[in-house]
């Protein structure tokens, strides 16, 4: 049963379902993103200054979607470092070594699944299953 609570941009009551905000602020995120991205692709290597007030969209907002890695420029590296060891990064939270390691702690300490088995085959057009998934978490 999905929780209820307030939007935190503009306060609405809303049933969270995986997002942080209501479906009116996810749209106007998108559209934001778009914009966002436009720019970026057509001004490669622009500062996020820059992108920002070209756009009007809040520097708040783009360091979110860079941090969120939906974004990902050259141009930003100068503002985001990885949370693990502060090498300058293009997106994300992590850069690909600490990525890498933070990987290997997870499947030393999560339980191995058992052995690994060949995906499940349809067994009729009202059955669901994976294709492709032989790697256990």
């Amino acid at each position: 049963m999905p929780e209820i609570k307030n939007c935190p941009e503009c306060g609405r009551l809303f049933a969270d379902v995986g997002h942080n905000v209501c479906n009116k602020c996810l749209e106007k995120e998108d559209s934001e993103f778009a914009v966002v991205r436009r720019y970026v692709r057509d001004h490669p290597g622009a500062s996020i200054f820059e992108v920002a007030e070209e756009t009007g969209i809040a520097e708040e907002k783009i360091l979110q979607f860079l941090k969120d890695g939906r974004l990902q420029s050259a141009g930003f590296v100068e503002v985001r470092s990885c949370e693990s060891c502060g090498k300058k990064i293009t997106s994300g939270r992590y850069c690909e070594k600490c990525r890498s390691q933070l990987g290997s702690q997870l499947e030393s300490v999560i339980p191995r699944l058992g052995p690994t088995t060949s995906p499940a085959q349809p067994r009729g057009k009202d059955k669901m299953y994976v294709k492709g998934l032989e790697k256990n978490l």
